[in-house]
């Protein structure tokens, strides 16, 4: 019986130099922080708890269980009856990306609604799959109208009409009512990112008409990051069917995932505590009920704009297009933005986002996703700006005003 290969001196490969010293060991210990940024919230016990769960093959029968389980209740919440519903390994991203690869052939013309960055990344990602690109901006602060995305649909046939539920780089909330109808009168698919807003907000696909929806574990859920939601109407998926040629990825193509789902599995490795993490989030969910949530998270982000208002802060979207889990606050002329974000951060240990592109050092992005949508860690912001502000020469009026405010309109 021939020897094991073995990384020891002699069996192939150089040995170290013996005489280099051996380099340190850092122990991992990364500093717990206040997470109250656009992207990503401080994890509940509930999402920790999946996490501690023991590693499972791929296709071990008790892990496919929770998988199913969790693609069920990832159903009820979108409020849909599509059987072409999948968890995929990534980001939100990998979610949207399939979604355009798999509905977007080359030549064919996309409509795509823009309140901010994100808006803009999307329209670059069909742009990417070949298609003709047709931009929608609205105005600053507002989102896209539904008479300039008629008018929009009024050119060249267009295959998919595209937006953004929440654009995170702005705070700005897209309505949908009426969006269903208009890309079906004009024969196209409704794609909707919902990443900031899944679990926040009721979006009923089926009433609404919505053929693709796209979100992620992290953000509105505040699971942890690791997995893209997507879900495919039978309308999508006919389009799919009837694709001149292969989609560009394989691993993001329909008929891919669905021999995932049907087979065995060993062609995708999903991050297992990542899907029972997030199916422990989405039990929460339907415990807690949309209605609780929305109510919560509208209450915390209206008390955080009262508070803002006392320090003599502005919020950058119109007060009725406001997203209730991410505010885009106005950084003041003669104020740092950065400088105020690092001295949250260190030492205090409270990360908001900054601004995107255009905004860049122009605004704060404050999050209320999730567990860190606590009066503690509010007030406990709302406390250290007045001080840096006033510290930086802002005016900030009454001293402890909007600490006073926050707590008074908080449920």
């Amino acid at each position: 019986m021939g020897a094991l290969e073995s990384d020891t001196p002699g069996s192939g490969t150089p040995a170290p130099d013996d005489t280099s010293p051996p380099l340190p060991y850092r122990r991992l210990n990364p500093p717990e922080r206040t997470l109250l940024g656009p992207d990503l919230s401080n994890a509940s016990p509930r999402a920790r708890q999946g996490l501690i769960a023991v590693l499972e093959g791929a296709n071990d029968p008790s892990f496919l269980a929770v998988l199913e389980e969790a693609v069920g209740r990832l159903r009820r919440l979108w409020r849909t009856e599509n059987e072409d519903t999948f968890l995929i390994p990534g980001s939100e991203e990998t979610a949207l990306e399939a979604a355009l690869l798999n509905t977007l052939q080359p030549g064919e013309t996309a409509v795509v609604a823009s309140s901010g960055f994100f808006g803009e990344r999307l329209a670059e990602a069909a742009e990417r799959c070949g298609a003709q690109v047709i931009r929608v901006v609205a105005p600053a602060g507002e989102a896209v109208s539904l008479a300039a995305l008629r008018k929009a649909m009024n050119g060249p046939a267009v295959r998919l009409l595209a937006v953004l539920h929440g654009e995170g780089s702005t705070g700005v909330l897209q309505p949908l009512s009426g969006l269903g109808e208009l890309a079906h009168a004009h024969d196209a698919l409704l794609l909707v990112d919902s990443r900031w807003t899944i679990s926040a907000l009721e979006v009923p696909h089926d009433v609404l008409g919505i053929d693709i929806g796209v979100a992620g574990s992290q953000k509105a859920i505040s699971a942890y990051p690791g997995l893209g939601l997507i879900t495919f109407s039978e309308r999508a998926a006919a389009v799919h069917a009837a694709r001149q040629g292969p989609v560009a990825s394989p691993s993001l193509d329909l008929a891919q995932l669905r021999r995932f789902r049907e087979d065995e599995r060993a062609a995708q490795t999903l991050p297992a505590p990542i899907v029972y993490a997030l199916t422990e989030l989405l039990q929460l969910i339907d415990e807690q009920g949309l209605a609780y949530r929305a109510s919560r998270l509208a209450n915390r982000r209206d008390a955080l704009v009262a508070a803002f208002a006392e320090l003599g802060l502005s919020v950058y979207a119109r007060p009725e297009f406001r997203l209730p889990t991410v505010t885009a606050v106005n950084v003041p002329t003669a104020v740092d933005a950065a400088a105020i974000r690092q001295q949250l951060l260190s030492p205090y240990r409270i990360d908001i986002g900054g601004g995107l592109g255009e905004l860049r050092g122009k605004v704060w992005r404050v999050g209320i996703l999730g567990h860190s949508a606590q009066p503690t860690f509010l007030l406990a912001l709302v406390t250290l700006l007045e001080i840096f502000l006033e510290e930086a020469g802002h005016s900030v009026g009454e001293r402890g005003a909007a600490a006073r405010t926050l707590l008074a309109q908080l449920d």
